[in-house]
């Protein structure tokens, strides 16, 4: 079974996480797989739009714990960024349908996408506390840049942000069946001024994500330094073990 399937549809592509299983938890695997499957969609010169998707009931819980590399920054840098940058900067249009719960760079990956379209019972869940590391994946600066200021006691503490409250401050739009609301999204967007998409992406890349690279640079220097910490080991060999870690602050 394909960690990562691709449909097909024209201009449009539909890129599914496959390991519903592990609620499409990224790991070494899918991970290279979707970056695949994203630089074959943007050098497909008939492609316009794609939709991003988890099988089952979750979007993605992020990286699958039991495939984090001791070396974050390293993990971060060559396996997480790349995935991200290709989605940011196609000068075509993603779009995200969130189905079910998305956490740590699962809501990374959701956020990252140009529209964002998510069920009423969709969670996203910043799930990094828990392993004894911060934020990552670029999650601080988008959800801080599109309206999530709001949020930004859970990412420093942890916790859960409902799709009603992403869709109150515009970042979602809440819909009964994403991937359908995605699909004819999708088709009107094919069918559109598709130039005129493509250079308002640009100018929003330059309004809001003009230091991203920056940015990633000092997330990744940051993540790299808690994945030397007591902690970080503590809560990665507690998560494995089913049992709550307990961490010193070390």
């Amino acid at each position: 079974m394909a960690v990562v399937e691709v449909q097909d549809l024209g201009p449009v592509s539909v890129i599914t996480l496959n390991r519903p299983e592990k609620l499409n938890a990224m790991n070494l695997e899918l991970r290279s797989e979707l970056g695949r499957a994203i630089r074959e969609f943007n050098a497909n010169q008939g492609k316009r739009v794609a939709v991003i998707t988890g099988a089952g009931r979750a979007f993605s819980v992020g990286a699958d714990i039991a495939s984090v590399s001791e070396d974050l920054t390293e993990d971060l840098r060559i396996s997480f960024y790349p995935i991200y940058r290709e989605i940011r900067f196609s000068p075509k249009i993603f779009i995200s349908a969130v189905n079910g719960v998305a956490a740590g760079a699962g809501i990374s990956l959701s956020l990252v996408c140009d529209l964002r379209l998510a069920s009423k019972n969709a969670k996203f869940v910043t799930a990094f506390h828990g392993i004894g590391l911060a934020p990552d994946t670029g999650l601080t600066l988008m959800l801080a840049r599109m309206g999530g200021s709001r949020f930004l006691e859970r990412l420093l503490l942890g916790g859960e942000i409902t799709a009603q409250e992403m869709a109150e401050v515009g970042i979602v739009r809440l819909t009964d069946d994403p991937l359908g609301e995605a699909l004819k999204l999708s088709e009107e967007i094919s069918k559109g001024p598709f130039k005129a998409y493509s250079a308002s992406k640009r100018l929003i890349n330059r309004a809001i994500f003009f230091d991203i690279e920056e940015y990633l640079e000092y997330e990744s220097a940051m993540q790299g330094f808690l994945g030397k910490t007591r902690d970080f080991k503590e809560g990665v060999k507690a998560f494995l073990e089913k049992r709550k870690p307990e961490f010193r602050g070390e």
